[in-house]
């Protein structure tokens, strides 16, 4: 029985991470005053408003995120790639605040993407 339970967790987590997006943001400051937003966007740009964002207050660095559809803006829309994927910092946490420092991926990700890596400079 403990063996089936584990193969089922195993399962469970394996689906969980293959309809994700997985990273790291990193930032020269270890902790940071103000809020952290990940956005995950569609790469081609045909939707300016992101699918998915994580808000994060007063992070520390190196800050590891996954995106989900847990994380969807808009839960009717598909949480489907090719995806583009934003870090930005804001010192007054609002969303719409786009003076903060910002990092985002050059290459398309697909879901399941894992080991992405957002420098803020």
């Amino acid at each position: 029985m403990k063996e089936l339970t584990t193969l089922i967790l195993t399962l469970f987590t394996t689906l969980a991470l293959a309809n994700s997006l997985q990273g790291t943001v990193t930032y020269k400051d270890k902790k940071a005053q103000g809020v952290l937003f990940i956005f995950a966007k569609k790469f081609d740009g045909s939707m300016p408003m992101p699918l998915a964002v994580k808000r994060v207050e007063n992070p520390t660095f190196p800050y590891k995120f996954e995106l989900s559809e847990k994380d969807k803006m808009i839960q009717s829309l598909p949480f489907k790639g090719p995806f583009k994927v934003f870090a930005r910092l804001s010192k007054s946490g609002n969303v719409m605040d786009k003076s903060g420092p910002q990092a985002q991926t050059v290459k398309s990700l697909d879901l399941g993407a894992k080991n992405i890596l957002l420098e803020i400079k």
